[in-house]
């Protein structure tokens, strides 16, 4: 009994996916092939702003994040949420609870293909979220497109 009270608890600790997401974002999908650059400036430049450029292809649209401020040598993945013609991308760290941090902020360039979308008008919005070490710790809005799927 004792071994499988521990196998559930084993189970339970990894969760579904392991991903620490924010409220309301619990059912997003990973986005495989999500791309970042080495660090392109420091985040201290007040003058460089984040941006989202969406460009649409067939079934899709590929994101370009640019100037996406995270700390130096910090790996980010990507979650979506699609709902209709609504597209929510969310863009924060792998490791949310890191143990140790760079005294630094860099700049990144990232990209993303989100796929599966329906022939059409799209809503597009990018969200950045920091580590847990900061708080609050809720997504951000980077920004907004309407993209025509064809």
């Amino acid at each position: 009994m004792r071994n499988t009270m521990v196998g559930i608890g084993m189970l339970l600790g990894l969760g579904c996916g392991g991903a620490d997401l924010p409220e309301g974002w619990e059912d997003a999908v990973a986005i495989e092939g999500l791309t970042q650059s080495e660090c392109k400036a420091s985040a201290y430049d007040e003058t460089v702003k984040e941006t989202l450029a969406a460009t649409p292809e067939r079934g899709a649209v590929r994101l370009d994040y640019g100037a996406a401020h995270f700390r130096c040598e910090q790996e980010v993945e990507g979650f979506v949420r699609i709902a209709g013609s609504k597209v929510d991308v969310l863009v924060q760290p792998v490791d949310m609870a890191p143990g140790a941090v760079a005294g630094c902020d860099c700049l990144y360039d990232i990209g993303m293909t989100i796929a599966g979308l329906s022939k059409g008008a799209v809503s597009v919005e990018l969200y950045r979220r920091w580590d847990n070490l900061n708080e609050p710790n809720n997504p951000v809005k980077i920004g907004a497109a309407e993209v025509e799927i064809p």
